[in-house]
């Protein structure tokens, strides 16, 4: 796996890794599908591991996702996956985000990172027409900030 870019950016790998996540999330939005909590790791060796939290309340399932790559990290990774201790990872959730106006939109919220950063990262992409195939519509990803790191 390659390393961050020295100037402050996101490596390839968890670009990839994020946009990959995305992109699974945005299928499933199409269909009528739901997205609670949706993570997925990659070691150093690049193989990945997904995990998906949907058998409690959005927070809480939130909360678990981020609790699991904390517990992947702590333990050195899966065995039972074959995945290594995480160089990073990629969280996405349902939730909302506030317009120019305060009118709260449908949004793709992702949280992501990677080991050796300074912190943790989040982007959202607006959803529209959740559950209508080719009706549905998302914007371009836009950055929402930091969060902590989860490594």
């Amino acid at each position: 796996m390659g390393t961050r870019p020295s100037d402050g950016g996101i490596s390839p790998e968890l670009d990839q890794l994020g946009q990959e996540l995305l992109g699974l999330a945005l299928d499933r939005l199409a269909g009528g599908g739901e997205v609670l909590a949706v993570a997925e790791a990659m070691d150093a060796g690049g193989t990945r591991v997904t995990c998906e939290f949907e058998d409690d309340g959005p927070e809480a399932c939130i909360a678990a996702a981020r609790e699991w790559v904390r517990r992947l990290d702590r333990t050195g990774g899966d065995e039972a996956s074959g995945v290594g201790t995480p160089r990073c990872y990629a969280i996405v959730y349902e939730g909302a985000v506030a317009d120019e106006r305060d009118a709260y939109q449908d949004a793709l919220i992702l949280e992501f990172g990677e080991k050796g950063a300074l912190s943790g990262y989040s982007a959202f992409v607006l959803v529209n027409g959740v559950g209508l195939g080719e009706g549905f519509s998302w914007s371009d990803p836009e950055p929402a900030g930091e969060v902590p790191l989860l490594l």
